[in-house]
């Protein structure tokens, strides 16, 4: 009721209502909630202008100074995510009693110690590969891809630690880790590692109100005031990293950028932190280019029907079989379509339109709703391939997990990066789970259980 007397009072009350919608459709006891996490997170991102327009006392129209069909937007984004969550539904099904039992059996057989050596092992691997991939454009979705599976070790990592005593310590030098190795990147991944940790905390209950625990506010703590400050710091240390090359590439020793977050931290006062909050919720919140599309689309603009999600498709084809295949620019499609300027390729950069707003820019209104609908479809679909694929369904759930989290969480995501990067991993782990499960699983169980599963296929 509140929430009526808002300036914004029907956007705030499709807000509130979108919650218990994805809860309903997304939650499933006994499973990592990565769908629902990722469905949650962009109906986030299209509530914060919201509430931040409610804050300042002002409409949804009146925050933007590009004269936008601000409400407009919301109410089609609002629409959206909900239609994006009933394809997960139907697409993912469900579980069976059976499947989750032994995936609690599974993880009753990891070794603390073997978990470290191989994500140490693959630590190595993945910061190699994620550091020649873009110099291979040909190859660049297949490398990330195989590298993202150090991801899929951290998942294994956090679920025992939510478990057992004995993963505590790994669980917790693995995240400080991670955390320390995202800061000294460029783009910032510190939060990869704690979005992780929250699905597979809520994996640990089949009651919801059984996970209101000290973990959730440690962990939802720790990522607002890590959100906060690289928020606050993000341009400067961008601009230090690279040396003002205006470029994504980091030009500077570890050494230097460890000490450049030292010194911000000591200096991070009051004023940058509200600096830093504000940034975020601005970053956070992300209808801004779907509202001008609407306004751009089909006033000056006709609907493309279908060019946009073509050239998704086109994209899929393999460079290296393909070298003339063209490179499209998201920045290029956001400056012609949403009207609004941004920086593109030419210094380093990339800004989307994202998914819902490319959908309406190729079908318009109703007709946008069916690639976001078949797109909720086919996530619902990969997960519980993955969850069902291999010898060993911990493991399954793992890399169903690793892909929703590295390719359908953003809001802001183009519809190129979604099919590439949902593809391309789909086939690397489909690969590592037919072919390899059983071998990565005597990598991280111990002998003892290794015996038993071994005993039990004689069986």
């Amino acid at each position: 009721m509140l929430g009526l007397t808002t300036p914004n009072p029907f956007e705030t009350f499709v807000g509130c209502l979108i919650w218990p919608i994805l809860f309903w459709a997304l939650w499933k006891p006994g499973e990592p909630p990565v769908l629902l996490f990722a469905a949650f997170f962009q109906a986030f991102q299209v509530f914060t202008p919201v509430v931040v327009a409610n804050f300042a006392g002002e409409t949804l129209d009146q925050t933007t100074k590009y004269q936008l069909d601000m409400s407009t937007a919301f109410y089609l984004a609002a629409i959206s995510i909900v239609v994006l969550a009933l394809g997960m539904k139907i697409g993912s099904g469900s579980a069976s009693p059976q499947y989750l039992q032994t995936v609690n059996k599974n993880s009753q057989e990891l070794s603390s110690s073997k978990l470290a050596i191989v994500y140490a092992i693959f630590l190595v691997i993945s910061t190699f590969l994620e550091s020649v991939a873009f110099a291979y454009p040909a190859l660049t979705q297949l490398l990330l891809g195989i590298a993202s599976f150090r991801t899929l070790i951290l998942f294994l990592i956090a679920w025992a630690g939510f478990r057992y005593p004995r993963f505590y310590f790994l669980a917790i030098c693995t995240t400080v880790l991670e955390i320390v190795i995202g800061f000294t990147g460029f783009f910032g991944e510190f939060r990869v590692v704690l979005f992780l940790l929250l699905v597979v905390y809520g994996g640990t209950s089949v009651r919801i109100s059984r996970l209101i625990k000290p973990q959730i506010v440690i962990l939802m703590s720790l990522l607002l005031a890590l959100a906060v400050y690289w928020q606050g710091v993000k341009s400067d240390y961008r601009g230090f990293v690279n040396q003002g090359t205006l470029t994504q590439n980091v030009q500077v020793s570890l050494e230097d950028r460890l000490s450049f977050h030292l010194d911000s931290i000591s200096d991070f006062g009051t004023e940058k932190v509200e600096e830093g909050f504000e940034s975020g919720l601005e970053r956070l919140g992300y209808i801004r280019f779907f509202a001008g599309s609407i306004k751009t689309v089909p006033n000056l603009i006709p609907h493309q029907d279908g060019r946009l999600w073509s050239e998704a498709f086109a994209n899929l084809a393999p460079r290296f079989l393909f070298p003339d295949k063209p490179i499209i620019d998201d920045s290029r499609r956001t400056n012609i379509f949403s009207g609004i300027r941004v920086s593109g390729a030419d210094t380093g950069t990339s800004i989307s339109i994202g998914y819902v707003g490319e959908s309406y820019i190729d079908f318009g209104v109703p007709l946008m709703y069916a690639p976001i609908f078949a797109l909720g479809l086919f996530w619902g679909w990969t997960y519980r391939l993955l969850a069902n694929t291999g010898f060993i369904p911990l493991l399954g759930q793992a890399a169903a997990t690793t892909l929703i989290l590295n390719v359908a969480v953003y809001f802001e995501s183009s519809n190129i990066k979604i099919l590439a990067g949902g593809a391309i991993s789909l086939l690397v782990y489909l690969t590592i789970l037919h072919f390899g499960s059983k071998i990565v699983w005597k990598w991280v169980t111990s002998k003892r259980s290794n015996l038993n599963q071994k005993n039990q296929l004689d069986a």
